[in-house]
């Protein structure tokens, strides 16, 4: 967040009803602090003018003083506040009369035995201090000299404070009602580039009225000054019935390096941009999501909106596998005890372990909407942990999601404890590493990352052998045998898929071998025995003797997975990777299956992203294909996903039927297999209407894209329809443009394939607009009603592609519905629609240039229809010249591309053309304007125009 400046808008809030419950059993009760009069003027026998609570606050290049006037009236007859003015004074010098906020409704009279508070303000200098601060308060008559008079001056007491102690609340009045303030929970935690503060705002209402809250605006003050907006969800115009509660729930995002000790809650309103400081509470010290007190009731409340909800959570599940991490979920029921539908809140949900939290992935019915009356909602979670914390206790926090883009903003509700159920043990009956000795000296083997598929008629057994020695001197490894058994009886040859280059192994050194055993497909899987060998003499006779042996029973339930975590390791990390949709595309003759997989780290730290191979099963027919990492990293993380597409390429006649994708990595030179995913339906591309925006949030490459116009420019057999579109550069860093591709699809299931071309700079800055051409021919006459754009992100060998050459595939697909081309040829030479430009041809007559030719002159010049940056150099303006239906000539100009004669640019200027002749048939010309595309043209204005050839 960058500092308060002085012209910054207020922040629009929204204004939750009702505190929740957890959150007031985790706020201490204080004392009630009223607002403060720093003194008082008698301006007759039982009247005065009081100030009461100023405040100083330094916002942006502006320090200003606001504070309030009370006008008691204790006589007989009304009195109004207009009499009267405020010059403020201080040690700084510069004195200077007081503003005072105008009210919309009320006016400035006060009726008698009643008094009315208004709010004054003022700019006064930065060198000003509160405590040097005095009000003047004068009189206006026309009597006096210069129309006014001092009739008493107030000065601000030394120990006068303007702040509400932590852990206070604060009476104010507002509409002649009395309104209790009070600043809740206040917890903070990091993300990834900031440090994010939330808070709890509750106003209640004491009065016997409805009460119009004003559109208060919200600010986080560190004790170095320092101005930080609170943001909420939604908008301000709240309503606090009688007797009634509202909160604000706020939040600020604070950069790491800042380190403020300490922190204020500003309420301020707005005047003239002028923000007006109205109440200020210190807050106490920000706590940590560690600090949140453990509600151990037998009952869970929250009431994250309006109305409370019982929770119920089921006991913690932990599934450990042969990988670091294990899984743990548990499920939540979420149950509306009201006698009305209620709203199904935006939560979000955490394991705390070791003090450190875990991000829950939900699913089940927490999309729904609404919640029934006495009905209930379950949500499952789910995690990927660490082993190392299985021994610690787990608690669950429920949160609030307040903003959920990139960056999602939480606001803890309440934290209860986990208890466990009874634990699953690891995939292997027996233990996954074995110990043994070469020479004396001890070395462990580990078997990791170990899956079984199908490959044809075959059953694969595939995963990783750790060898490491734990002595302390080198050993020479032997040139170990693998082989598989079955229940004991069968037994299968293995082999290493990457051999060892080098038998030396150093003391705490290791290699990794990755390892196949092939059996037959009708074997089965249920109790697999890996069998590690080495090699030893006896006479002349080789033989092998047994080293280790794994017990892998659960090897059955691997074999195909749909759209369930798999977890992996790799000498650079461990990671874990999910199926999220696959699609079958049409591409240059042919069709391309395209899945996505989202792949993450699998613990805390981030690990070098692995190079990827991929292989699609057609019914049963195997299909090589191409892995693409979309996003522009080396590393995953724990929290973001990385985009990876497995891109296989079919014949378009082939049938899908039976489909899955068998998803390999690089390691040490041999392709390791660590999932096969079972494709049960292929998805359809999401539908997209023409004023949606199509994002792609890809890292290093965001931006969005919507659709501008369809133009479409009439040929002979075929028409060439061209959808233009906006996209827009989100990437604060790079200067990127996405090149799209795709085909028009009509409703008959014909695809006509769009020429990939992309002619726009491709380089744009953040927040640059450029208008992209996506142009292919269809039969003529086509109704845009009949076709739709099936487009996405252009792809050439195994990446994205340039701006400029070929694209074999696209990925992330979408359907746009298409409009018609609405650009009807103009009844004249102004306002032609040219693409995403204006263009006005004006004051066209022609001139003599010898007995024989002649020119036509004229001004032309370009407007933008929309704000844009950046346009192609295909789009060409041809004018054509005709008498009595002759073409006589034509000149082909360009659109904005050239500051000379051959460009019409966003400057007027004149142009002509020549070689007239000046023997014509009939006395006028027929001038034609034509934008030219892609050897196609449309017609977008014609006007006749006189001959007088003058000179």
């Amino acid at each position: 967040m960058k500092k308060v400046t002085a012209a910054c808008a207020a922040i629009m809030l929204c204004l939750i009803l009702l505190t929740s419950q957890g959150q007031g059993q985790m706020s201490a009760q204080g004392r009630n602090a009223v607002a403060q009069t720093v003194g008082k003027v008698a301006v007759s026998n039982n009247s005065s003018i009081e100030i009461i609570e100023p405040h100083l606050v330094q916002w942006g290049k502006s320090n200003v003083l606001s504070f309030k006037v009370r006008l008691k009236n204790g006589g007989q007859v009304p009195m109004d506040l207009l009499r009267y003015g405020i010059t403020v004074k201080t040690d700084a010098g510069n004195a200077g009369n007081a503003i005072q906020v105008k009210e919309s409704q009320t006016g400035t009279k006060v009726l008698p035995q009643s008094a009315r508070d208004f709010i004054f303000y003022a700019a006064v200098p930065n060198q000003t201090r509160l405590a040097g601060v005095q009000f003047d308060v004068k009189e206006w008559n026309i009597h006096y000299p210069g129309f006014s008079k001092s009739i008493g001056v107030v000065k601000i007491p030394g120990a006068y404070s303007n702040t509400v102690p932590a852990g206070d609340s604060k009476i104010t009045v507002l509409q002649n009602n009395q309104i209790r303030m009070t600043p809740g929970d206040f917890y903070s935690y990091e993300t990834a580039n900031d440090r994010v503060y939330t808070l709890a705002f509750t106003m209640e209402s004491w009065g016997t009225q409805p009460v119009e809250l004003p559109g208060y605006s919200y600010w986080l003050q560190t004790d170095s000054g320092e101005l930080y907006p609170f943001q909420t969800v939604g908008g301000s115009g709240i309503t606090l019935n009688a007797k009634g509660k509202v909160t604000a729930d706020l939040y600020a995002n604070l950069p790491k390096t800042a380190a403020p000790i300490s922190f204020k809650l500003l309420v301020a309103t707005e005047e003239n941009s002028v923000q007006l400081t109205q109440h200020a509470f210190k807050l106490e010290q920000a706590k940590a999501w560690t600090a949140i007190p453990l509600n151990t009731e037998r009952g869970y409340y929250i009431r994250p909106d309006k109305e409370q909800l019982q929770l119920q959570a089921d006991k913690l599940y932990m599934n450990e596998t042969d990988l670091p991490q294990m899984d743990v979920g548990t499920s939540i029921t979420l149950i509306n005890n009201n006698r009305y539908t209620v709203a199904n809140p935006n939560l979000a949900y955490f394991v705390e372990v070791n003090k450190i939290t875990y991000l829950l992935v939900s699913s089940g019915t927490a999309s729904e909407k609404t919640i029934d009356a006495l009905e209930q909602r379950e949500v499952a979670l789910s995690a990927g942990l660490p082993k190392i914390m299985n021994p610690y206790n787990m608690n669950l926090i429920v949160a609030k999601v307040l903003s959920s883009g990139e960056e999602p903003v939480y606001q803890p509700l309440l934290k209860l404890p986990l208890s466990k159920s009874a634990e699953a043990g690891p995939t292997q009956a027996a233990s996954i590493t074995q110990t043994a000795l070469k020479d004396g000296s001890p070395y462990s083997l580990t078997v990791s990352n170990v899956m079984g598929y199908m490959d044809g008629k075959y059953r694969i057994v595939e995963g990783t052998l750790t060898i490491n020695n734990d002595g302390k001197q080198k050993i020479e490894l032997p040139e170990f045998k693998l082989s598989g058994s079955v229940e004991n009886k069968y037994s299968y040859e293995g082999t290493f898929l990457n051999a060892q280059t080098d038998n030396g192994l150093s003391p705490q050194d290791r290699i990794r071998l990755t390892f196949q055993v092939r059996i037959p497909g009708n074997a089965g899987l249920q109790d697999f025995r890996l069998n590690v060998k080495e090699p030893f003499q006896q006479g002349n006779n080789k033989l092998y003797r047994p080293v280790a042996t794994f017990s892998l029973p659960g090897l059955q339930h691997t074999q195909m997975i749909t759209k369930d975590w798999v977890y992996f390791s790799t000498k650079d990390g461990d990671f874990k990777i999910k199926r999220i949709s696959t699609f079958r595309l049409p591409v240059d003759g042919e069709d391309a299956m395209v899945t996505e997989f989202e792949l993450f780290s699998s613990s805390y730290r981030s690990g070098a992203i692995p190079e990827f191979k991929g292989v699609y099963a057609v019914n049963h027919i195997s299909v090589d294909a191409q892995p693409v990492v979309l996003d522009k990293v080396i590393s995953a993380g724990p929290d973001t996903p990385v985009s990876l597409q497995v891109i296989g390429k079919i014949p378009y006649s082939m049938p899908s039927g039976e489909v899955n994708v068998l998803l390999q990595i690089d390691e040490e030179g041999a392709g390791r297999s660590i999932g096969q995913f079972q494709i049960d339906a292929l998805d359809k591309a999401p539908e997209y209407a023409t004023d949606q925006s199509y994002s792609l949030n890809i890292a290093g490459r965001e931006s969005e894209a919507q659709m501008y116009k369809v133009v479409v420019y009439p040929g002979t057999s075929e028409d060439l329809v061209e959808v233009l579109m906006i996209q827009r550069n989100k990437n604060k860093r790079t200067q990127v443009l996405n090149p799209l591709y795709g085909y028009f699809q009509s409703t008959d299931g014909m695809y006509y394939p769009l020429k990939y071309e992309t002619n726009a700079d491709e380089l744009v800055k953040y927040g640059n607009v450029v208008i992209q051409s996506l142009a292919g021919r269809v039969p003529k006459g086509t109704k845009m009603a009949d076709l739709k754009l099936l487009f996405g992100l252009a792809i050439q060998n195994k990446e994205i592609a340039a701006t400029s050459g070929n694209a074999d595939a696209f990925v992330k697909p979408a359907f746009l519905k298409l409009t018609e081309d609405k650009g009807a040829a103009a009844n004249g030479l102004t306002g032609m629609d040219a693409g995403p430009y204006s263009l006005n041809i004006s004051y066209p007559q022609t001139k003599l240039v010898s007995g024989y030719n002649g020119t036509l002159e004229f001004t032309a010049g370009l407007t933008k229809q929309l704000s844009f940056d950046s346009f192609d150099t295909e789009h060409k303006i041809i004018i054509q010249l005709e008498n009595a239906g002759e073409i006589i000539t034509q000149r082909e100009y360009g659109l904005n591309t050239a500051d000379d004669t051959s460009s019409f640019s966003l400057i007027p200027r004149t142009f002509k053309i020549d070689s007239i002749p000046t023997s014509l048939s009939e006395p006028t010309l027929q001038v034609k304007v034509y934008l030219s595309y892609k050897g196609e043209k449309k017609l977008i204005g014609e006007q006749r125009v006189g001959v007088s050839f003058v000179k």
